[in-house]
């Protein structure tokens, strides 16, 4: 006869209960990952949301926006939310080099990542407007402190044509006319350079900013970049106007160091036109 190493002197009943027991433990380990990657997620959220404590006027200290970028990165190797977590680690990417006090060298590694990961994201998810901005975001910035030379000679300014084209083809009102704005400022501060690149246009630059206006009125950006393409055209009763009405605005809650470094740059503006 054959010996059972398990004998159950209580019949089946207990069999069932051990077994109860048993399915509820695996039940609980796996919500328990569970709930542990999706705190990975919210924890980094909740660092990118608290990104402006501390800030001292437009430079914010670093400490939550780089918990937040750990927080995100270790979502993506896991696999949690993976397009929010993509989305939300391409703005703290752009945040991050923006308006840290960064040193020049620093942004371009802090963009490049940005670059690098918005590329393989778009491939992942072609239809996502919100990494397809925030990628543009990235490498906007990227030819910014690389110069928009090199982005032309490059290709990228071209890339960025492209991705700000779709954004809008598919979504115009996003942050408020974003690829607007975007594709108004590749137009505004790419050369214009025969045969390599001969379609940057100081003319289509102030219809987009323009576009983008309609669509959110009272967005500081938007009316920064439209009075310093305003300046371009000689119009400077206008654009005058415009840097006192931002001058005039309180900051997003929201937004609050993105939206002073706005009220920086249009008092510099000011001060460089009409002083």
């Amino acid at each position: 006869m054959a010996t059972k190493f398990y004998q159950n002197p209580y019949s089946r009943n207990q069999q069932i209960s051990i077994a109860t027991i048993i399915s509820c433990g695996l039940f609980l380990a796996i919500s328990f990952t569970d709930l542990m990657g999706q705190s990975t997620f919210d924890r980094g959220k909740k660092f990118y949301h608290q990104r402006d404590a501390n800030a001292d006027s437009f430079k914010a200290d670093p400490t939550n926006i780089n918990w937040a970028i750990d927080l995100f990165e270790s979502a993506l190797e896991q696999n949690i939310n993976p397009e929010e977590s993509a989305i939300y680690l391409l703005k703290a990417y752009y945040f991050k080099g923006m308006f840290t006090g960064l040193s020049e060298n620093q942004q371009k590694d802090v963009y490049e990542k940005g670059r690098n990961l918005g590329e393989k994201m778009i491939e992942r998810y072609p239809d996502s407007v919100p990494i397809k901005f925030w990628y543009a975001a990235n490498i906007g910035r990227w030819a910014d402190v690389h110069s928009f030379a090199r982005a032309a000679t490059s290709g990228v300014s071209k890339k960025l044509r492209r991705i700000c084209e779709d954004i809008i083809e598919k979504n115009p009102k996003y942050q408020d006319g974003g690829g607007y704005r975007i594709l108004a400022q590749v137009h505004f501060y790419s050369p214009h350079i025969p045969i390599v690149m001969g379609w940057p246009s100081k003319d289509k630059a102030l219809e987009l900013v323009e576009k983008a206006l309609e669509i959110a009125p009272e967005n500081p950006t938007n009316k920064m970049l439209y009075a310093n393409i305003l300046l371009e055209f000689d119009r400077n009763e206008e654009a005058k106007e415009l840097l006192y009405e931002i001058r005039r605005t309180t900051p997003r809650a929201s937004h609050t160091v993105e939206d002073r470094y706005v009220k920086y740059r249009s008092r510099k503006l000011f001060k460089d036109h009409f002083n």
